[in-house]
């Protein structure tokens, strides 16, 4: 799996952690409602009990694959780190981090580029041994060098 792919994996499962948690939500404020028969109670409390076991493991998963990414954005430093942070392990929008940021989406996207570059360079140093992200003795400068220790 390459960087990339690590990335939006830890997007998707955040992106669908925040759907189930907004689906559970929505259940709640359901059940909260008057007019309900004992029945219909109990029929909504099963199923919030079902999606909750479910987000559980929609969760185990997102931590996963978050600490995956995680491993890669701390090659990077500042604003590219922010950037890449904000869109892939929050699952924000680029607007959103755009505005986080206070910068433009232009400057946005900029950054994202130069971050991905910036881990595509180390991504061919780094080996993944038994899921395990293996890196290089190499860090990413500010001044966007790959310094090689």
């Amino acid at each position: 799996m390459n960087f990339m792919d690590k990335l939006k994996y830890a997007r998707q499962a955040e992106l669908a952690v925040q759907a189930e948690l907004e689906h559970i939500e929505r259940i709640h404020r359901i059940l909260k409602l008057p007019g309900r028969s004992l029945e219909q109670a109990r029929e909504l409390t099963e199923k919030l009990a079902k999606l909750e076991r479910r987000l559980n493991r929609t969760i185990d998963l997102a931590v996963d694959r978050k600490n995956d990414a995680l491993d890669l954005l701390d090659l990077l430093d500042g604003d590219e780190r922010g950037v890449l942070y904000r869109y892939y392990i929050l699952g924000k929008d680029w607007l959103k981090v755009a505005d986080e940021m206070y910068l433009s989406e232009r400057s946005v996207f900029n950054l994202r580029k130069k971050a991905l570059d910036k881990l595509a360079k180390v991504n061919v140093q780094c080996t993944i041994e038994n899921g395990q992200l293996l890196r290089p003795s190499s860090r990413v400068t500010a001044s966007g060098h790959l310094d090689v220790i």
